[in-house]
């Protein structure tokens, strides 16, 4: 029996007496050779249960092409494809796998791979009825996300009525994490934190209500946050969201407390937020942050440009982004890729399967999570996280106990704010780039390719 929930928000901030601490990281070109990544196991079961996603869905020809395949192949083949975000095959493969004598296990787990893939394609409805079927055989599925799914049947998430790539202007620091304006329902601006980390879009009660959001049904939900912390969330619909001069239709989103979203930075000063804008409207675009010039550019993905690439590094666990990452020149391990959290931190439970020095040290930083979570922990010196061409070496690097179980850690602001970063969601690629000179359009505007740049 399994236990599926969704897992809630992720701004991560970290308290002034963590200052130094998050921002000793000093960043070199790093390249892996082929014998430096690590190799768990030799089948696709292996290599998706170790989250391996790339090589599993490496064996979908070799799978097809049997004689004989099992259910328990197709069933791991789909679960990779879905995490690969690509949803076409994903769907195919799970389906053949409840073909194929699947026992009651495996059905209740393809049913609610099946219910991912249609929630991530923005069928709800589908997604409802896989996610109830799932049940009937043996999946455990908090009431409150199938009252969810239930509640978004029908909806034309996500419209754009005039969809065009736009450059808006970021606002970054106290806190390190990037905010733009936005306007809901013909609201007034605000500031809205992007928030990669965040498997949802999420709204503050009184600015909800104060922007006529509507509700989504007569329930309620507990989320999990990164740091274990529960969080009581209720649902509605955005009807008109307004990034720039871009306007999004019919946006779900979470409804949570005011005070779960206030928290402490810099000489005390208290930091509330209105909205968070999350992964289920981000995998809409191709994002991109430059942090030099503090500009954020998004490009609508247009219909069936989902198309990730053979190199792509970037996959959907969870419903949350994750990216490959390397440690210490050893790869791949996931991370959160987290633009909500000020700080890069490795998950304490998983320690000791990381290639690292065990020299721990207890450091004063508070790390602070929604809902009013705080948490203290050890530091470990002298770690080097890579992702894409890059390496970040960190002087000092927290250990903190993660809900994400199967993530090696967080990569944060403190790392990501040195690149003009790439999320794109179509080729499911996170490219970093050390742009220098004067600010240029950004290639989503332009439609060329990303410039070749200089990496020093």
């Amino acid at each position: 029996m399994k236990i599926c929930r969704a897992v809630a928000f992720s701004i991560l901030l970290l308290s002034a007496a963590g200052c130094v601490l998050h921002n000793q990281v000093s960043v070199t070109p790093t390249f892996l050779l082929p014998s430096d990544i690590r190799t768990k196991g030799t089948s696709v079961v292996d290599f998706e249960e170790t989250g391996d996603y790339a090589r599993a869905i490496s064996f979908a020809s070799s799978i097809e092409a049997k004689e004989r395949p099992s259910a328990r192949e197709f069933l791991a083949l789909g679960k990779a494809e879905l995490a690969g975000a690509r949803l076409d095959d994903a769907r195919r493969h799970l389906r053949r796998a409840l073909d194929l004598r699947a026992t009651h296990g495996q059905i209740g787990n393809a049913a609610w791979a099946l219910s991912e893939v249609e929630y991530l394609s923005n069928n709800f409805e589908a997604a409802y009825v896989w996610a109830k079927y799932a049940v009937e055989n043996g999946m455990t599925i908090r009431k409150w996300h199938l009252d969810f799914l239930d509640s978004l049947r029908g909806l034309k998430a996500f419209e754009m009525p005039s969809p065009r790539a736009i450059a808006v202007d970021m606002k970054i620091g106290n806190p390190d994490i990037p905010r733009i304006d936005i306007r809901v329902n013909g609201a007034p601006t605000t500031d809205a934190v992007i928030d990669t980390g965040a498997v949802m879009s999420i709204v503050a009660r009184s600015y909800a209500a104060k922007t006529g959001i509507r509700s989504a049904g007569n329930y309620s939900g507990t989320f999990v946050g990164l740091l274990g912390e529960p969080i009581e969330v209720r649902f509605g619909i955005v009807d008109s969201l307004m990034l720039g001069d871009l306007e999004v239709r019919n946006v779900p989103v979470a409804i949570m407390a005011d005070e779960q979203l206030k928290f402490l930075v810099f000489n005390k000063e208290e930091f509330r937020m209105n909205f968070l804008i999350g992964t289920n409207l981000l995998k809409e675009f191709r994002v991109e942050l430059d942090f030099r010039h503090e500009v954020v550019t998004l490009q609508p993905l247009a219909p069936g440009s989902r198309a990730p690439v053979a190199e792509q590094n970037l996959f959907f666990v969870g419903f949350r982004p994750m990216v490959q990452a390397a440690i210490n020149r050893k790869g791949w391990f996931l991370f959160v890729v987290d633009t909500g959290s000020e700080v890069t931190f490795l998950n304490q439970e998983l320690i000791d399967a990381m290639p690292i020095r065990r020299s721990m040290r207890f450091h004063g930083a508070t790390l602070q999570g929604l809902g009013g979570a705080q948490k203290r922990g050890e530091k470990v010196e002298d770690v080097e996280v890579a992702v894409d061409a890059w390496g970040g070496k960190f002087k000092n690097i927290p250990l903190y106990a993660s809900e994400q179980g199967n993530a090696y850690g967080i990569v944060g602001q403190n790392f990501l704010r040195n690149f003009r970063v790439v999320f794109d969601f179509a080729s499911m690629r996170l490219d970093l780039y050390r742009d220098r000179g004067p600010f240029r359009r950004s290639s989503i505007e332009t439609g060329n390719e990303p410039p070749v740049v200089d990496p020093y």
